[in-house]
């Protein structure tokens, strides 16, 4: 009888429990960037992430990204990291970038020979990059693109890069 009485001044307390919602909106501010997109990218020769690959980004506070990725440099795997600041807000940023990239086939950095010049060999495959661009990072889209002035360790001619991608924010 004590059991029923305790069970009964206790039902409710059981029915007063919090709702928690689980939705998507509820989680994030429905303007707020997604911290991690996964993007497809595609670019040329010197891009950071091959003429076709794809990058995880992470944005690690409100306007700094960390981007990591790789992809098919023909021949040869070329694996780049790149940081971004973003200016601007709503989802809606134009994009300064840094990146180090690299083949592993390919040196990319050496200059033609000309007819009055040896022929020179390139001793590294690897080139930085700094440019500019826009991106569009809101809800769980993700869309980017950026043009790069590229400078390589072995020759004095600076080269250009253009990548770009979509991708899904979680």
């Amino acid at each position: 009888m004590r059991t029923l009485a305790l069970l009964v001044a206790l039902a409710p307390s059981f029915a007063s429990a919090d709702v928690v919602d689980l939705s998507r909106e509820s989680r994030r501010d429905s303007g707020e960037p997604p911290t991690l997109v996964v993007r497809a990218e595609g670019g040329n020769q010197y891009a950071p992430f091959g003429y076709a690959g794809g990058c995880l980004s992470w944005m690690i506070d409100s306007y700094d990204v960390l981007e990591i990725g790789a992809g098919a440099g023909f021949p040869g795997l070329q694996l780049g990291f790149a940081a971004r600041r973003l200016f601007g807000e709503g989802g809606q940023y134009l994009v300064a970038e840094l990146f180090l990239s690299g083949n592993t086939r390919v040196n990319r950095g050496v200059d033609q020979p000309t007819s009055n010049t040896a022929a020179t060999h390139a001793t590294s495959s690897l080139w930085t990059g700094l440019g500019f661009g826009f991106e569009q990072r809101s809800g769980f889209l993700d869309f980017s693109l950026a043009g790069n002035i590229v400078f390589t360790s072995t020759s004095f001619t600076p080269r250009w890069a253009v990548h770009g991608g979509i991708g899904i924010g979680f």
